[in-house]
């Protein structure tokens, strides 16, 4: 009793902004957006074939998991939108469940609980499923989760949460270049990485039961097969780097526009995917310590930078740097202006698609944004630098065996590492 008078004060607190929580989502049940209406199209679609005897055909362009919860809001009472909506919401509890959960790792107790949530009342969070009708927190929260078991020291674990965000949307793939560090770095063994496609594997496996074509539902994710749903544009309303490439309309007229932007769009990939092996190799390389706080640090800085640096993004892409820039000020306080840049820039962005109009310009929010990706780049880059190399290292060389290294870096990481 002395226990419970004493965080009645706390508790009391948590349960009232638990309240406001519920509240702010129930004032967007009815919001209808262009987005709800495709998923209640889908929702239509799998009814009229019959609920579960319709998950032998392909509906929409998402993946068996997501079809699995749309086919059980068919089962379920009351108003279409409300249901479907109820149904995102849970992942919004998920996600500050994780991010609660990860922080506890390292600040247990009060800030802990404050992470929950922060996340839980993020402006980008609340708006994106009870308002928007969004699914980002379902990818998300696995991927938050998977960070969690990453530092838990559970690699299995951790590889197959990160296999189901990928299964639930392909912006899952945000969290694995953390992934390719720890492989490198000798933190995850090799074989670990085979809990991912099995487990993406199994998630269709039920939809194959019930006579999906195993190859039609496998080859969701290939690009000719999602190019109808994706758009053509190098920008979608994205806060990132391709803001700043505008349509000239005046010099169209000599030379092809359609090439040039593809062009464009190749050397987005190219770019991406060299930044993402330079910090890998940076890290690998300089033998950073992979403890709490760096791998926390990585996560968050891949979450921003992929996103900010591909072209045909979407705002709501940047959906998972949102959140794990949030649990990054627990492990890096004096980083607490990045979760509110990147919020800034990534609620600035959702203008156009939910009021249909742009009240903010995407250029100054694509700054805000690349100030969030310096800063953290600029933190990941000294964590490197700082780290005392093997000699030799920039010839290759090696300072102790391969297999001492590995098995160093298998412990599981304490709560208290800094």
């Amino acid at each position: 009793m002395t226990r419970l008078r004493a965080n009645l004060p706390a508790t009391l607190l948590v349960g009232a902004l638990l309240v406001i929580a519920a509240g702010v989502r129930w004032a967007g049940r009815d919001q209808l957006t262009y987005d709800m209406l495709v998923f209640i199209r889908w929702y239509h679609q799998l009814e009229a074939a019959g609920g579960i005897h319709g998950m032998d055909r392909q509906i929409g362009n998402y993946n068996a998991p997501y079809l699995y919860l749309l086919l059980l809001t068919t089962y379920l009472p009351g108003s279409l939108i409300l249901k479907i909506k109820a149904v995102y919401v849970v992942f919004d509890l998920l996600l500050a469940w994780f991010a609660y959960r990860t922080v506890a790792l390292r600040r247990p107790g009060h800030p802990a609980v404050a992470a929950g949530l922060i996340v839980l009342m993020l402006p980008t969070v609340t708006i994106n499923a009870a308002f928007w009708g969004q699914i980002d927190s379902m990818w998300a929260s696995f991927a938050v989760g998977g960070l969690y078991f990453l530092l838990r020291g559970k690699p299995v674990w951790a590889v197959s949460f990160c296999a189901i965000a990928f299964a639930f949307k392909p912006q899952g793939v945000f969290i694995f270049p953390l992934l390719l560090v720890c492989v490198l770095a000798g933190r995850i063994r090799w074989r670990a990485l085979l809990a991912g496609p099995i487990v993406f594997v199994l998630l269709d496996v039920p939809a194959m039961l019930l006579g999906r074509d195993p190859f039609e539902l496998l080859t969701m994710y290939e690009p000719s097969r999602q190019a109808k749903y994706t758009t053509t544009a190098l920008n979608a309303h994205a806060p990132n780097i391709f803001a700043f490439f505008g349509v000239d309309q005046l010099s169209a007229t000599w030379y092809d526009q359609e090439s040039r932007v593809e062009a464009l769009r190749l050397l987005g990939y190219g770019f991406t995917a060299a930044l993402v092996l330079g910090i890998c190799y940076l890290t690998v390389a300089r033998r950073v310590r992979l403890d709490a706080v760096r791998l926390v640090t990585l996560a968050a800085f891949f979450a921003i930078l992929v996103p900010y640096t591909l072209p045909s993004m979407h705002e709501r892409y940047f959906y998972l740097g949102d959140v794990l820039t949030v649990v990054l000020v627990f492990y890096r306080p004096r980083l607490w202006y990045v979760p509110l840049l990147v919020q800034t820039a990534s609620l600035g962005s959702y203008t156009p698609s939910l009021l249909g109009f742009h009240s903010l310009s995407m250029v100054p929010l694509a700054v805000i944004m690349g100030a969030a990706v310096l800063v953290l780049g600029h933190t990941v880059i000294t964590d490197a630098l700082r780290a005392q190399p093997p000699a030799g290292w920039f010839r290759g060389g090696h300072s102790e065996p391969v297999s001492r290294r590995r098995e160093d870096r298998r412990e599981p990481l304490p709560a208290h590492q800094a």
